[in-house]
């Protein structure tokens, strides 16, 4: 084996082995992330409690803040789940995308602007929303009926956004793919 073929063997073990670390620090027991949403049938109990969402989605990002780096900012705390949209500058950015969960969901819009729009499918189980940001902070507030899994896909201007440019808890961790589920822990 020549040093060309050993230093590539060498930088592609690198990159899955880093890539393999991130995984697993995304990896919290009971949750997971994947690319499509998965038909099942509604679970309710009377003991329901909202913090049973993984650790790693509670809490705002750090990073997040009006003009931040352009994506979609999102988290649960004690009053539901949260998500919102910046970019820097003040031109116009739209942010499209979907939200759907295995049981009904009520939403509350943060800062709408003029053009920004939102709607839950008859079920109330889908959300489909458009925001037209111009730099500054839009959202929905979200919460579930003892829903056991989120499934989420963002775009901005029209494409898929990359995973580094969502952020989810605290820590700031991205999906490992867009659309992805957050499944609740049991």
């Amino acid at each position: 084996m020549n040093r060309l073929q050993a230093r590539s063997q060498r930088l592609a073990l690198g990159t899955l082995l880093g890539l393999s670390a991130i995984a697993s620090a995304l990896a919290v027991p009971g949750a997971t992330f994947a690319t499509t949403p998965v038909a099942t049938t509604a679970v309710t109990t009377a003991s329901c409690e909202e913090g049973r969402w993984p650790a790693s989605a509670q809490g705002q990002p750090l990073s997040f803040k009006a003009g931040a780096r352009a994506g979609d900012y999102l988290w649960h705390n004690p009053t539901g789940w949260h998500l919102r949209f910046t970019h820097p500058g003040t031109g116009r950015v739209v942010f499209t995308g979907r939200v759907v969960s295995d049981t009904p969901l009520t939403v509350a819009p943060f800062r709408l602007e003029s053009g920004d729009s939102f709607a839950l499918s008859v079920d109330r189980k889908t959300l489909t929303y458009r925001f037209l940001n111009h730099g500054w902070i839009d959202g929905l507030d979200l919460r579930t009926a003892c829903a056991t899994r989120l499934w989420f896909r963002g775009s901005m201007a029209g494409v898929r956004l990359p995973v580094g440019r969502i952020w989810i808890g605290h820590a700031g961790r991205h999906p490992l793919q867009n659309p992805f589920v957050i499944l609740r822990n049991r």
